[in-house]
């Protein structure tokens, strides 16, 4: 799968059991920190807020994390509705793709109740990832 972004997002001692494998818990807080810094990267964040909210996540663990690889999070977005859009994740480490995911999530009003996917949020995203306008 292409993706245009990714980053490096470190793994924390917190991240990782006893044995030094990387908790399954902890890469949903990568693919997260990486959702953050590729919103952060196309300007799109206000006072470092995030108007939207998780909805649904599906993640395949293909490899073990281990303390002390370097990771990175590849993150794209992938399809845009009306008040919700999907994005898709690798976790790679050592040139080896460790987890892949997809996410659901719901722009969302001041009472969290879902609202239209903002217009300079809607071209933003179909400019970078050269989506079709709907």
């Amino acid at each position: 799968m292409f993706f245009r972004f990714a980053a490096e997002v470190p793994l924390r001692w917190v991240d990782v059991d006893s044995a030094g494998v990387v908790n399954n818990a902890a890469f949903l807080s990568l693919m997260e920190q990486a959702r953050y810094l590729y919103f952060q990267h196309l300007g799109l964040l206000r006072d470092h807020r995030v108007p939207f909210v998780l909805a649904e996540t599906t993640v395949k663990f293909l490899r073990p994390g281990r303390l002390g690889m370097r990771t990175e999070v590849a993150a794209a977005t992938r399809s845009l509705g009306t008040t919700s859009f999907r994005m898709a994740y690798e976790v790679r480490a050592e040139d080896e793709v460790l987890v892949t995911a997809e996410a659901a999530l719901v722009f969302v009003d001041a009472d969290l109740r879902p609202c239209a996917v903002p217009a300079e949020v809607r071209e933003t995203l179909q400019q970078f990832e050269e989506l079709p306008s709907a």
